[in-house]
């Protein structure tokens, strides 16, 4: 795990609760799969559409309007609204555009919100603005635009909204709707983080961790880290972890390092999961823990999906390590990292269970099946199984000519060692019983797979 990769995630474009008093907040995001954004909603009291004449006011004020929202008073707030975003009030007509974005009152019209941002955005307004950038850079209500998201990002970002600015230093850093600029984006990330923007914090200490932008200096890193963790930012306390795991501009202390992952941990962060039962099975800052308490961490970053997590969660049912042996529920575990996660080792794994049949009665047709698919994706262990399969005719039909390219490829493909040699060995052997027309053309083969993988071995 490194710490780059600790640092990328999915963002929230979140409207702060003051906003809905004096409208003086900006939007967070993150431009690439963002979640949903969304302001502080209290449990709606009244939602009924009927009788909208009884909660209309001929005149109301903007206070009107965000005092009937903050109450839960959706119908008085939506005609508040209504009436002041159509006289061009833009801090009305962001509300608008809100309410029928999530259908706070009456259907959600995502369609019909955007025309309503856009026009608060277009007065100027300021969370409207930086919510433009959000709305193009998901495509939410509106054709996917990065370029466009680019350019309300920086508009909101030289308007001081620090969310903005780190939405906008994310793009730089990453590429999106403008040139890569990692100075730039640095810049941005700084700013930001000065107005204590804990994303921008965590952004800017990766930067400083990789030396992309800024001179690295690991100890500068170690700051803005700990200044975004002390707002609970998951990423943020997950790299402390490996700084602290890892000896990475702080002297090295397992104690702390499990700390800070624990921390992001029970946030659910799968990442933080992983590496604290990384650390529970090695007893790494806590002697009292081991397998078990590491196999609990393992299953619930599996369940967010983690492929190593799946992989390691199977590994531990398989053998018995820390949780009681169980064959379906490796099975399930390999199964989930080989489908969802396309992970070749689960399939690989699989394969070797129904090989050897010592947890789940031997299935040598359902293996064969499984080394095919796998050593049809180049992975040289599936290639030299799948030849031996073919040597033997065991599971398939027997083959000299298949057996020769896929132990071939495999013994071209294996690193030294045990395997390959014996890769080489099985590859003479077969060799030795063709005639030299059939291995002339298992060569032919054998070149051209390199060339065109798959079609070469459809004989």
């Amino acid at each position: 795990m490194t710490v780059r990769a600790l640092s990328r995630r999915t963002g929230l474009l979140a409207l702060a609760a003051l906003l809905l008093l004096s409208g003086a907040a900006g939007a967070q995001t993150r431009t690439q799969d963002s979640e949903d954004p969304s302001i502080v909603v209290p449990a709606m009291r009244d939602n009924d559409q009927t009788n909208d004449y009884a909660h209309y006011n001929p005149n109301p004020t903007i206070d009107d309007a965000l005092n009937a929202f903050g109450s839960g008073d959706m119908r008085t707030a939506f005609n508040d609204f209504d009436q002041l975003a159509s006289g061009g009030d833009a801090q009305a007509q962001f509300y608008l555009a809100y309410m029928l974005d999530h259908g706070l009152y009456g259907a959600e019209n995502i369609y019909g919100a955007f025309s309503w941002y856009q026009k608060s955005a277009e007065q100027g307004y300021l969370p409207a603005v930086a919510y433009m950038g959000y709305l193009y850079a998901t495509g939410r209500g509106v054709i996917r635009d990065d370029k466009k998201a680019f350019k309300w990002y920086t508009k909101a970002a030289q308007m001081g909204s620090a969310d903005a600015q780190e939405a906008l230093g994310t793009m730089l850093r990453d590429g999106i709707g403008y040139r890569r600029d990692y100075g730039l984006a640095a810049q941005w990330f700084q700013q930001a983080a000065m107005q204590d923007n804990a994303r921008a914090q965590a952004d800017l200490a990766q930067m400083y961790l990789s030396g992309h932008g800024v001179q690295a200096n690991p100890a500068v890193a170690l700051y803005w880290y700990k200044y975004a963790a002390r707002q609970n930012d998951v990423y943020a306390l997950t790299a402390l972890g490996y700084m602290y795991r890892n000896g990475v501009g702080v002297k090295a202390d397992a104690a702390v390092a499990l700390e800070y992952y624990a921390a992001a941990a029970r946030q659910g962060h799968a990442p933080a999961e992983l590496a604290l039962a990384h650390m529970y099975e090695r007893g790494e800052g806590d002697a009292s823990k081991g397998p078990s308490d590491a196999a609990l961490w393992y299953f619930k970053a599996a369940r967010q999906g983690n492929a190593e997590a799946r992989m390691r969660l199977a590994y531990d049912y398989e053998n018995g390590y820390g949780l009681p042996q169980d064959s379906a529920l490796a099975i399930k575990w390999y199964t989930m990292a080989m489908h969802e996660n396309r992970d070749m080792s689960a399939l690989v794994a699989l394969a070797r269970i129904y090989r050897e049949g010592k947890i789940v009665p031997r299935d040598i047709g359902k293996a064969a099946g499984l080394y095919k698919e796998c050593a049809a994706t180049g992975v040289p262990e599936c290639q030299m199984q799948l030849g031996l399969l073919y040597k033997d005719g065991q599971g398939v039909d027997r083959d000299q000519g298949l057996a020769y390219v896929w132990l071939d490829l495999a013994a071209q493909g294996l690193p030294a060692g045990k395997e390959k040699s014996d890769a080489v060995v099985a590859r003479i052997e077969v060799a030795n019983g063709m005639s030299q027309g059939d291995l002339d053309h298992a060569r032919s083969a054998v070149d051209a797979w390199q060339i065109a993988p798959l079609s070469s071995v459809n004989w």
